[in-house]
């Protein structure tokens, strides 16, 4: 295997477009997984709405308790609403979510191509080791070996570990021309009878140090996992589906039940002004009732 290829057209052949296209994909994933949580202008208002319902809501308890509005409801949209605003995630978390968009948006298209050639390579030939060791090794020390050939080495997704785990491979198939150890020898001319030559090997270390050349010393892995920040940037988004059910059920329910001031108050209405309008409601008592709108209930009081 030679160096990587680099088209000297700008147009790219149908081929080549063909190739290139699980490469954007994995770029677009590993984008996508590492996009931030991030509430748009629409998610910040409704949780903006939903805080001033539950902040509001115990000044209008009786009226709300006669038609099911219970402690356990008002619990509810309070845990709901702490978890979709991010409230009670760690700090950890949203630091751990920059480190990981800024090392996706440093694995360079040119790079992918090369990570997925030594993925290639891999996918190729650590299964192929292991077919041959108790092919080639004494029957009874084929399993030991095997175990000490593969110790703490194992088949990477396609990504920056593949560089390491080939090149650990590569190296211990090196060792095996000088072991001392029944087999090794054997296994390493079986090798490159199959195909693995010291040509083969050459080249793709050439792979592996052009892979690492791209590499960003600046941008290190995340200090939480990659898991650990998707779990909890899925209960922040399946928590605010959830809360967007419960504010819905409850203001359409009290849509019904109080005036418009109350609606107002409890953020179920917007106060929309007319501007001829404006200056003489500016200048009225903030305590004013609208004319013919019905007083609501004014008390406060625990659930």
């Amino acid at each position: 295997m030679g160096k990587p290829k680099t088209s000297k057209s700008p147009k790219a052949s149908r081929a080549e477009r063909a190739e290139a296209e699980p490469l954007d994909e994995a770029i677009d994933e590993a984008s996508d997984e590492a996009t931030p949580t991030a509430l748009d202008a629409e998610a910040t208002a409704f949780l903006g709405r939903v805080h001033t319902l539950l902040f509001n809501i115990p000044k209008h308890l009786e009226r709300a308790k006669r038609h099911g509005y219970t402690q356990k409801e008002h619990d509810l949209g309070w845990e709901l609403y702490t978890t979709a605003s991010g409230k009670n995630r760690r700090f950890e978390h949203w630091l751990a979510e920059s480190d990981e968009r800024d090392v996706a948006a440093g694995v360079s298209a040119e790079r992918m191509r090369l990570l997925q050639e030594i993925d290639a390579f891999e996918n190729l030939w650590f299964p192929r080791m292991r077919a041959l060791i108790p092919r080639v090794l004494p029957r009874e020390s084929a399993d030991r070996f095997a175990a000490a050939f593969f110790k703490d080495l194992a088949q990477q997704p396609l990504g920056p570990a593949v560089v390491d785990s080939v090149k650990t491979f590569l190296n211990r198939i090196d060792e095996l021309a000088s072991s001392d150890e029944p087999g090794a020898r054997k296994l390493y001319e079986t090798l490159g009878e199959r195909g693995l030559t010291p040509k083969k090997i050459e080249a793709m270390r050439r792979l592996i140090a052009a892979a690492e050349e791209h590499r960003t010393p600046d941008r290190t892995a995340p200090a939480l996992s990659r898991a650990e920040i998707a779990k909890a940037k899925e209960a922040q988004l399946a928590a605010l589906e959830s809360l967007r059910l419960w504010y819905n059920d409850w203001a359409t329910t009290f849509r019904g039940v109080f005036g418009t001031r109350a609606q107002i108050t409890l953020g179920l209405t917007a106060l929309r002004r007319k501007k001829k309008d404006a200056a003489a409601e500016d200048t009225a008592p903030e305590d004013a009732t609208a004319e013919g709108e019905e007083e609501e209930d004014g008390e406060a009081g625990d659930f």
